[in-house]
């Protein structure tokens, strides 16, 4: 492999406006810059993605072309080259407003609501405006940057899309680079057919054509593989399915399929939370250890569930008058689409549901739920070092990085809650108390049980849960897909 590209809808940062009217860059939110990040620097990677935020465009427009650097302590110096795309704010929104959050992902993650959708949700020939006018739009700007970036050796170039916004660039650079090799990790939940059909059928057919241009598509789990092998067999005439279901074949062309579940970077974990700045934080939250600790670390958004985790809470206090006083409830919660006034609504029921809660329940000395909302990964990642208990209790995810981020830095043997179906349930479900996300009298007895656990039970889950982690880490994730790479490379004759 001479040359790695990823791209992706967001990129590994983000370029937010100040006060001033100038522009700073932080690091983008998400687990898939999370565990990207440090593999692209070492590899010396380009990394292609779109001009997202106010900021990315000012910054974008400012430098008078497409490519973005970073300052030079945070990515230039260390072999991170980025590539910024542009589209018009009209195909923009329709791409990632209306067919990516309120289609896509919504979709993805079983959240689809048909009897709203057919109230006030987006019609079918607003769904397919958006795709026509916006997705492809926005793929098929991907694409052509990548291409640009290919360069002279497609044969020993590896392109890794790290994304499911961008189901139609595969193919688009397939029909240009025939022998390039092309790999898609989909980082979020591969709907069973039956869900993913509420989708209408000429969106469902171009993304099952465009990932077709893969020679590798990656998923989270072995129930997401196994649904995508089903539409296959429905949405892709002509295809041969391997009888193992690990690939097909469609037109000569041979696709592989994998799962690699996404997992975090231990050793770096660890380095951020003894950081000067994680000592800052820590000695803020200490103030805190003076009771039991939940903790949730969540985007603001409907599929992590994070209302009917505050009820549970609640339904904990009612019925356990004995721990009022004694708990501390600490959310990070980080906003998320905030242009998109179902995100925001949302918002606002969460933070209204807290402040309920603690006037309900609260005195001078004691509030029960303490918010912290915003971007800052160093004190969230310092507050999963004392959890009592860890609340994950999606709706659905691909995989959920905050489960896996707990277990490896907790100090305090603390316990997992962990709805069954997050993506990481398959790893970590033996070493937590599952719960089902609907189920809030559930959830509130697995808390319960959880801050009442026996230390030696304690002991045994956040150990088994800990190992898990370190053994089934961030390096085993890349070089899975690394090792499949190179066998795929080898079978053609390169390098």
């Amino acid at each position: 492999m001479r040359q790695l590209i990823i791209a992706s809808n967001r990129g590994p940062v983000e370029y937010y406006l100040k006060e001033d009217g100038t522009y700073a860059s932080r690091r983008s939110p998400g687990g898939m810059v999370t565990a990207m990040l440090s593999f692209a620097r070492s590899t010396r990677a380009t990394w292609v993605s779109m001009a997202v935020t106010p900021g990315d465009r000012l910054a974008l427009e400012r430098s008078g072309n497409t490519i973005s650097f970073l300052d030079q302590t945070t990515s230039h110096e260390k072999g991170l080259r980025l590539r910024s795309v542009l589209v018009e704010e009209d195909a923009y929104r329709k791409y990632y407003n209306i067919l990516s959050t309120e289609l896509l992902w919504f979709t993805h993650n079983y959240l689809y609501d048909l009897v709203e959708s057919a109230q006030s949700g987006v019609t079918e020939q607003q769904a397919l405006d958006a795709w026509v006018n916006g997705y492809c739009i926005a793929n098929c700007a991907i694409a052509d940057a990548v291409c640009e970036e290919i360069g002279l050796s497609p044969e020993s170039t590896v392109i890794m899309l790290q994304d499911n916004l961008l189901y139609l660039v595969s193919s688009l650079i397939r029909q240009r680079y025939p022998k390039v090799l092309i790999q898609q990790f989909l980082h979020w939940p591969w709907p069973d057919i039956r869900y993913l059909s509420f989708l209408p059928s000429p969106i469902i057919q171009d993304l099952y054509q465009g990932l077709a241009g893969c020679d590798i598509i990656g998923f989270q789990t072995e129930r997401d593989l196994h649904n995508f092998v089903e539409g296959v067999n429905i949405f892709l005439p002509g295809a041969i399915v391997a009888p193992n279901e690990r690939a097909f074949k469609l037109n000569e062309h041979h696709i592989w399929l994998r799962s690699y579940p996404i997992s975090i970077s231990v050793e770096e974990e660890r380095q951020i939370v003894q950081s000067r700045e994680a000592k800052e934080q820590e000695n803020y939250l200490m103030q805190f250890l003076d009771k039991k600790i939940i903790v949730r670390i969540d985007r603001m958004d409907p599929i992590k569930n994070i209302i009917r985790g505050f009820q549970a809470y609640e339904q904990l206090l009612i019925t356990h008058p004995e721990l009022q006083g004694k708990v501390h409830f600490l959310a990070f919660l980080l906003p998320t689409r905030e242009n998109a006034a179902l995100y925001q609504r949302y918002k606002d029921s969460i933070l209204s549901q807290i402040e309920e809660i603690n006037r309900a329940y609260g005195n001078a000395s004691w509030t029960p739920i303490h918010p912290f909302v915003g971007n800052n990964r160093v004190r969230s990642l310092v507050a999963l070092q004392w959890y009592d208990v860890l609340l994950v209790n999606s709706i659905a995810d691909g995989m959920n990085l905050i489960a896996k981020e707990g277990p490896a830095v907790n100090q305090r043997d603390g316990v997992l809650v962990l709805s069954r179906s997050t993506g990481a349930f398959e790893q970590l479900g033996r070493w937590s108390l599952p719960v089902s996300p609907t189920n809030v009298t559930e959830t509130a007895q697995a808390l319960y049980q959880a801050l009442t656990m026996s230390s030696e039970e304690r002991r045994t889950r956040a150990t088994g849960a800990r190992e898990t982690v370190e053994r089934e880490n961030l390096d085993l994730w890349i070089e899975r897909q690394h090792r499949d790479i190179r066998d795929l490379f080898t079978r053609r004759g390169v390098g």
